[in-house]
């Protein structure tokens, strides 16, 4: 028994301090300029985040599995509602958006946001929760014949995928496009899905994805300036080339807390994408290795949960959580490195913003529903137990009694 209990405090602990220093950069990069104004925003999304993530943690699984097909339906609703705007917008004019009263304009160039009352929501983000959830559900409650099929076991699921995936790429967000698609894909591995499906699968993402780019000259450019972005250091390269400059300076040990100055006016986007850069200016190459090391032992505890775990939707859940955290950290930390072309994708529960934080939040919530499932299953077996040597015992002295 103390094993799972610690396995499940051991996230908590690691949740808990990634969002203690996520906080704290968000602070650090932005109090210059803007006070604690986006600490206490921020401080507010994961206070909601927490209330989501306790929810989905506690909701018994059947109910969760019922409620799947329609949290993606909303979500595929709101993605589809977006996408109309987008082409309204893109074949009349920017005055048609009085028509999506929804719809808050452009931000840097894109329109990926929902406006409601005070504040704006990013569906893209919720879409990686709600597939997840789909998909665990769905191959959770199906026998191996069932997987087996193609219509059942691959067309379906495939056709929800692509919906999904299409719409947010229609939407200009080939790097979320790409995070959840990967994710979606090891769940099928997982599900047991058979490989030549799955070789076909991969061969179709990779030619969509090459073919994404080759399309947006924008996105060829990203890549081209990404290996020599001193070169192109004030056009595309600049975002890169101002991250490792930033990552760099800070050393061993770092300038200390608040004392960057790469954060002020030099680096874009310092609390959001490139949040980990300041960190590491900051907190030294040892502050950057904890948080990585944070990540690691997070991947561990996930696997070990799904591994106690018996029943295949809490191991599809549970990993599908896993693979989306650990990749998206990943791509985040490679980026800021400058190891691949920027993507756009933030560090989970570091960077600034709210859809993506009550999103990873309510993903950690199906990490605790298994978990928490996995401790009662193993109490429920010993007190099974305890029942059935008390039983034993008391008739082996009932029998020597006669």
């Amino acid at each position: 028994m103390k094993y799972p209990r610690i396995i499940t405090f051991l996230v908590g602990l690691i949740i808990t301090a990634l969002l203690c220093i996520g906080l704290t950069m968000v602070y650090s990069t932005t109090y210059d300029l803007h006070g604690n104004a986006y600490m206490i925003r921020q401080a507010l999304w994961i206070l909601i985040g927490l209330v989501g993530m306790a929810l989905v943690a506690y909701c018994p699984l059947e109910y969760l599995c019922k409620a799947a097909p329609f949290i993606l339906l909303a979500v595929v609703a709101s993605l589809a509602y977006l996408f109309v705007a987008n082409v309204a917008v893109r074949l009349r004019s920017k005055d048609v958006l009085r028509f999506f009263p929804l719809v808050p304009g452009e931000i840097k160039g894109a329109m990926r946001w929902l406006r409601l009352g005070p504040i704006s929501i990013q569906p893209s983000e919720f879409a990686k929760f709600a597939l997840i959830l789909f998909l665990a559900a769905y191959y959770g409650t199906r026998n191996r014949e069932q997987i087996d099929r193609f219509v059942e076991g691959v067309a379906v699921p495939v056709l929800v995928i692509g919906v999904v995936l299409g719409l947010v790429l229609l939407g200009g967000d080939l790097s979320t496009t790409v995070i959840t698609g990967v994710t979606a894909f090891s769940i099928l591995f997982l599900a047991g899905v058979r490989l030549r499906y799955l070789v076909l699968l991969a061969c179709l993402g990779v030619t969509l994805g090459v073919t994404a780019i080759n399309l947006s000259p924008e996105r060829q450019s990203r890549i081209t300036s990404y290996r020599v972005p001193e070169e192109q250091k004030l056009g595309d390269g600049y975002q890169l080339w101002r991250s490792q400059l930033t990552l760099g300076s800070g050393g061993l040990w770092g300038r200390g807390f608040t004392r960057s100055v790469m954060k002020q006016f030099y680096l874009p986007d310092a609390r959001t994408d490139f949040i980990m850069a300041v960190l590491g200016e900051e907190f030294g190459y040892v502050g950057v290795c904890f948080v990585l090391l944070l990540h690691i032992g997070l991947l561990v505890c996930v696997v070990e949960i799904s591994k106690m775990c018996r029943d295949r939707v809490g191991v599809l859940m549970t990993m599908g959580t896993g693979i989306l955290i650990a990749s998206q950290a990943l791509i985040n930390f490679s980026v800021v490195s400058g190891w691949c072309p920027t993507t756009g994708l933030t560090a989970p529960f570091l960077s600034y913003g709210g859809s993506s934080m009550i999103a990873m939040l309510l993903c950690v919530g199906l990490l605790f529903n298994t978990s928490r499932r996995n401790l009662q299953r193993l109490w429920d077996e010993l007190i099974g137990m305890h029942v059935k040597l008390t039983y034993k015992a008391f008739v082996m002295k009932t029998q020597n009694t006669q």
